[in-house]
């Protein structure tokens, strides 16, 4: 039997994060995959959908202005677009692995399974560790109706060698509304099929006036529907109408990646979102730690949270629980065309936790920044609470990203709203309207 100082089942940002810091201490590591080395962010989420994302930028940019000083048309050549993502995604697991090695790290490429909180097995070979870390991430979830194999999830769509005729995008989360958005803009018939609300955790107001862009780019949105099974080319609804569908997308949400690893025989309980840890990150058994997407941490799934916490787990394991997790401010964004953002608290959640606050619903499409790229669907919300602490910020339009990365900025660093409405950036720049912002939502 093999035995480690540590072994991590994961080779995403926490689980090589964590390995690295084993390393630089001379301890031995073993880490486990059991798909493609490097996680998901590099090869199968946010960095290959925004290298597709950022043609259907561009030509949206292009369509706002045309006849407003500017000529002639753009389009997307999917198989083009969809090269260049492959030149960097392709790379990512032979670098992992190399890196991994030149560490002197292992990598293990199998399925793992806990027998008990001591041992673990690998193609039926069992290893041992002082310390394991669970960081396997979110995987997509799946649906339980007649043809639901057929459907693609996200993995798939960003591997899709030609654009789907006519494409439906199940789900009112943001990978439905980001592919659905990509996919119009790029060409093709696209419905979308939400059971419920869409964007729950965002702003109901600016939701509500992206679903209204969302309509006005030709995407056929639908509420309180679902569908019920999917044969040769026929998606059945739930209302009894058929859909004809060149390629169905499941976007119904992530689940903890963790089956399959019988966590059950290691002890570790599960949380309603994720693996359950306290504060240094550690799960219901004490040699045992959780980090990233597949810890119920209360960060959100986002990829720099998941290096850290992958640092933080190494250094309690290494150090004895001395730091504790840090939930920061951190902007979530929908990379729709426009952009939704947000960003701390929303009214919903304030009202529920009976904190004080003020501010409104802004619309900004007719301010010089906005009115410049033609903007209309330019919108923000700013909540500040007593002692001028923004409490949050919440934003859609070209410009939501960056505007948001500055209230992020004031918020970590507990810059009250007085000093940020002092402060002077470029004029015209999305900056410089952030005293206006802040002024408007008195």
């Amino acid at each position: 039997m093999r035995t480690y100082d540590c072994i991590i089942i994961g080779t995403g940002a926490a689980g090589t994060q964590a390995a690295y810091k084993f390393a630089e201490r001379g301890k031995k590591v073993a880490v486990i995959e059991n798909w493609t080395p490097g996680g998901t962010c590099p090869q199968r989420g946010c960095d290959p959908k925004k290298i597709l994302l950022s043609a259907s930028e561009a030509k949206a940019s292009v369509e706002r202005i045309l006849g407003y000083g500017l000529k002639g048309l753009v389009s997307v050549d999917w198989r083009q677009l969809m090269e260049r993502k492959n030149e960097y995604t392709q790379p990512v697991p032979e670098q992992t692995t190399e890196k991994l090695k030149a560490n002197g790290i292992d990598l293990l490429s199998a399925s793992p399974r806990f027998l008990s909180p001591q041992v673990i097995e690998v193609d039926g070979e069992q290893l041992t560790a002082d310390r394991f870390l669970i960081a396997t991430g979110l995987r997509p979830r799946t649906l339980d109706i007649p043809g639901s194999e057929r459907m693609i999830t996200s993995n798939e769509f960003l591997d899709l060698k030609e654009l789907p005729r006519r494409l439906v995008c199940i789900g009112g989360g943001y990978i439905s509304f980001e592919f659905a958005h990509l996919a119009r803009i790029a060409g093709a018939d696209v419905t979308m099929l939400i059971r419920s609300e869409a964007l729950k955790q965002f702003d109901k107001e600016l939701v509500g006036v992206l679903v209204e862009a969302t309509r006005s780019l030709g995407i056929d949105v639908r509420f309180e529907v679902e569908p019920v099974s999917y044969e040769g080319n026929e998606l059945t609804l739930s209302t009894g109408e058929v859909l004809l569908a060149d390629a169905v997308l499941n976007a119904t949400g992530r689940v903890p990646s963790v089956d399959g690893l019988d966590l059950e025989k290691a002890g570790v309980e599960m949380g309603k979102r994720g693996i359950r840890v306290n504060e240094h990150l550690q799960t219901s058994v004490e040699h045992i730690y959780a980090a990233g997407d597949v810890a119920e941490s209360g960060n959100p799934a986002l990829t720099p949270f998941s290096g850290t916490e992958g640092r933080l787990a190494a250094d309690n394991m290494l150090e004895g629980n001395k730091r504790e997790r840090e939930l920061i401010p951190v902007p979530s964004l929908v990379f729709t065309s426009p952009n939704l953002a947000k960003l701390g608290k929303s009214e919903e959640e304030l009202k529920k936790e009976g904190i004080p606050y003020s501010g409104k619903f802004l619309d900004t499409s007719d301010w010089q920044e906005n009115k410049r790229i033609k903007d209309q669907w330019s919108r923000a919300k700013i909540l500040t609470g007593e002692n001028e602490e923004i409490l949050g910020a919440h934003f859609l339009g070209v410009n939501a990203a960056e505007l948001a990365n500055h209230f992020a900025f004031a918020m970590q660093h507990r810059i009250p709203r007085s000093a940020m409405k002092q402060t002077s950036f470029a004029y015209p720049t999305p900056a410089s309207d952030i005293a206006m912002l802040l002024e408007q939502s008195e």
